[in-house]
């Protein structure tokens, strides 16, 4: 019987545990972490800010590519502009040798907004 109550015993208390960590989570895979807080705190802040604040229209900004999606159609990269999510369509040899890398800084020129103020498109210029 002991054993029995011991065993009851360990399971709540898995349990408990299981449910403090969930409920205490963020939910979005993301840890709780001051460094995640601040990121996220400076997201909602750029959201507010005109997207005219980081980057001009037909001005020219060296981008970072951050991530690649030639599987898309069309295919398009993204990287940011003094935090202003940036999208880049047309872009040179995508299924090819010469296609664009993350990590590889290109230059850009800004051609618009996009609907909602949160992100750019722009026009590849050259690989720097």
């Amino acid at each position: 019987m002991t054993e029995l109550l011991v065993g009851a015993v360990v399971v709540v208390a898995v349990l408990t545990i299981a449910l403090v960590r969930f409920l205490r989570g963020r939910g979005d895979g993301r840890p709780d972490t001051d460094a995640q807080r601040a990121r996220d705190r400076a997201h909602r802040e750029a959201q507010k800010r005109p997207p005219e604040e980081a980057a001009k229209k037909g001005e020219t900004y060296d981008l970072v590519v951050k991530e690649t999606n030639y599987d898309r159609a069309p295919p398009e990269i993204r990287g940011t502009i003094n935090g202003l999510q940036t999208f880049v369509r047309e872009i040179p040899d995508p299924g090819g040798r010469r296609a664009l890398e993350v990590g590889e800084t290109i230059t850009v020129q800004v051609t618009d907004y996009g609907a909602k103020g949160t992100s750019a498109q722009a026009r590849f210029l050259d690989r720097v």
